[in-house]
């Protein structure tokens, strides 16, 4: 993959010059978000160049088919309700399924420009940016810990949370940070792919180290990648051990830039962050989706800074962390954290590379 050294080549890689990409919004209206399965079939809403930014609008879509009703109960007006949200939960249903289980609502497709099977999408997070102070959650039978409440029905739990002081107010005494991103990223696949079951292509990773500031890697499998996005969280812990996180409406703002050829040999997507590389690794089974983790880091490793196997696979027990990411949506996911402040060797993040 080489992919810093790759980067450090200057733009010739890039399909379009950084210094000329352009900033545009993508509403989240019945036009433009649909509910069902990531496939490669369903038509682009917006097409843009590699180095273009986007403004994402998206909605949690966990209120069903009467968003007012279902966050009267907490008291929230309808005056407070996104009419977006509105809209959309009234909106006739576009069968994008294709007999495929576990629907998402989804912002999308995009269609970058230039992007071709083998290269790689760069997905830079500059922000997530809250359209709304609440969110959901709901517990009970099932998530991670199944047969814990057999008794107990999942109801919806209205969290509120204060957008400029950026605190979830759980409970009156019971208040954390949000960590608001955003669960769904995908490109498409060759074939139509369940939204609720992550993969190669992203998806449903409900990774919370995504945040602003983070940058997801994927590699393009189909002809203008055609990027979706949606499930936004206001604040999520490793796992998302009851099922669901804090579902909350949520307006991410990102910028794509094209890696040619960068994405053969691929098998997982990888993320980024200024002080860390994340080694994501999947199955149905959570041991296995370790030992993808484990492998995926100490290919990661050898490619990256030069390790043999044997030196990346000691280098994985003595000190790098791995996590469970989520451990609730059909393919489990786990990560490697590899620091960076442990290798002499450095890398330009961002500023210093555009």
């Amino acid at each position: 993959m080489r992919r810093q050294l790759a980067l450090l080549a200057g733009a010739c890689l890039l399909f379009r010059p950084l210094a000329s990409a352009k900033t545009l919004v993508l509403e989240s209206t019945p036009a433009t978000v649909y509910k069902g399965s990531i496939s490669p079939d369903i038509p682009p809403v917006l097409h843009i160049k590699s180095g273009d930014t986007v403004v994402v609008n998206t909605v949690s879509a966990h209120s069903g088919k009467d968003p007012v009703a279902f966050f009267a109960k907490a008291g929230i007006p309808a005056k407070d309700v996104l009419q977006q949200e509105i809209d959309i939960a009234k909106m006739p249903a576009k069968d994008y399924s294709f007999g495929l289980t576990g629907g998402k609502t989804l912002t999308g497709p995009i269609y970058i420009d230039g992007a071709e099977p083998g290269d790689m999408l760069e997905i830079r997070i500059l922000k997530v940016t809250p359209r709304v102070p609440y969110g959901e959650n709901d517990a009970g039978n099932g998530g991670a810990a199944p047969g814990m409440m057999p008794n107990v029905k999942r109801e919806p739990k209205i969290i509120k949370y204060d957008i400029a002081k950026k605190i979830v107010n759980f409970a009156p005494d019971i208040h954390y940070p949000t960590r608001p991103f955003i669960g769904t990223m995908a490109i498409a696949s060759t074939k139509a792919a369940s939204a609720h079951e992550p993969g190669q292509y992203g998806g449903n990773m409900d990774f919370e180290k995504l945040q602003a500031g983070s940058t997801l890697y994927l590699p393009v499998l189909v002809k203008g990648a055609l990027f979706v996005a949606g499930d936004s969280h206001a604040s999520q812990g490793d796992g998302e051990v009851s099922g669901n996180a804090l579902e909350a409406s949520m307006t991410p703002t990102l910028q794509f830039i094209v890696h040619k050829g960068e994405g053969k040999g691929m098998d997982m997507p990888y993320a980024e962050d200024a002080k860390n590389f994340y080694i994501l690794g999947m199955d149905k089974d959570l041991g296995k989706a370790l030992a993808n983790s484990i492998k995926e880091t100490v290919k990661f490793l050898g490619k990256q800074y030069g390790m043999s196997q044997a030196d990346a696979y000691s280098l994985c027990s003595t000190i790098i962390d791995f996590s469970v990411a989520e451990a609730v949506d059909v393919n489990l996911a786990m990560y490697g954290t590899v620091p960076k402040a442990y290798f002499t060797k450095k890398f330009p993040y961002w500023k210093t590379r555009a």
